[in-house]
């Protein structure tokens, strides 16, 4: 019985170049990945501690081995794996999937500044479809703010946490 990649995952042609080029630059990527993420939204900043930001950057350099895993084999799924794998690590943090998202998309821009045209479209495809996956989890309860009087209302009403 040989196992292979899932129906669900995207196989094509791998990119041993982009990965090596990846793996070779990540002293270089990894603060700029967090900038990235950290431009995209700026309140990142104010709503987390440096622990915190250098806790998401110990996750960044994770994050941007599994998407070199991806790009080197052509497979999705190390990446998507990985990253649905983080979520209810991001749970006990407290980090909505919204901010979880925009990292990836952190960990993806400063990739892209490294690669050629068409590794970096795969990057971005590859990146795109690990946020995909974060939207099932998006809308679990304690991703949006809500006051105590309607929390208590909602969970009257036999609704649980939403």
């Amino acid at each position: 019985m040989a196992l292979g990649p899932g129906p669900d995952a995207q196989t094509v042609s791998g990119s041993p170049d982009a990965a090596a080029a990846l793996r070779r630059e990540e002293a270089r990527l990894l603060p700029r990945a967090l900038d990235s993420a950290l431009a995209r939204d700026p309140s990142l900043r104010s709503r987390y501690d440096a622990t915190m930001l250098a806790t998401f950057l110990r996750d960044d350099r994770q994050t941007l081995a599994e998407l070199a895993r991806s790009l080197d084999t052509g497979d999705d799924r190390w990446l998507v794996s990985y990253v649905t794998q983080l979520v209810p690590v991001m749970r006990r943090r407290r980090v909505p999937m919204k901010d979880f998202a925009t990292l990836v998309l952190g960990v993806r821009d400063a990739a892209v500044a490294v690669l050629g045209p068409a590794d970096a479209a795969r990057a971005t495809q590859v990146a795109e479809r690990a946020v995909a996956e974060l939207d099932r989890p998006r809308h679990l309860p304690g991703d949006r703010p809500r006051g105590r009087i309607a929390s208590i209302l909602w969970k009257a009403a036999g609704l649980g946490g939403w």
